[in-house]
């Protein structure tokens, strides 16, 4: 419908989601930039981080007219609006998809905790990529990562994966 409000995507300039955000507000636009809430080892201790769920990228609402659409694409910290059209025009973000992406923030689903802290000797599963389901011994930790080995063509293969796509056996 003419005259209606949308969501539309916006490209950020690198690192500047931020700015983006601050003069897009400025200019009385709606915006939404979901954020996940991570949870890291750094030095030894577990810190708190927040990022964007989409960097680079963030949502503007908005009826769109081409002076609201060359405002937007002028705004410092933004690139431009996504287009998937011939013509160039922005493209809207289909229906209930904000909204939905805003519930679930809301509802906290938007958090990678840490993941639990392996041992020497652990077994642990894979539980994506190309080997999952595979089973192997922890032999190491350092940070995020997780040095373990898995049999592989009858040999034992070392391999180091991110803590977040392992999974204690007996904990599934």
């Amino acid at each position: 419908m003419e005259g209606e409000s949308r969501w539309y995507a916006a490209r950020a300039k690198p690192n500047q989601e931020k700015t983006a955000l601050e003069n897009l507000t400025r200019q009385d636009f709606i915006t939404y930039y979901p954020r996940i809430h991570i949870e890291r080892i750094k030095r030894g201790k577990i810190i708190k981080e927040v990022e964007g769920l989409f960097p680079g990228y963030l949502f503007v609402n908005v009826v769109l007219e081409p002076s609201a659409w060359r405002t937007i694409n002028s705004t410092r910290g933004i690139l431009r609006l996504l287009s998937f059209s011939q013509d160039g025009r922005p493209s809207p973000v289909p229906r209930g998809c904000i909204e939905a992406l805003q519930k679930r923030e809301i509802a906290g689903e938007f958090r990678i905790p840490m993941a639990a802290r392996f041992r020497k000797n652990d077994t642990v599963r894979i539980k994506n990529g190309p080997s999952t389901g595979e089973v192997g011994r922890v032999v190491a930790t350092k940070g995020e990562r997780v040095e373990f080995l898995i049999s592989l063509l009858g040999r034992k293969v070392r391999c180091i994966a991110p803590q977040h796509i392992l999974y204690l056996v007996g904990s599934e």
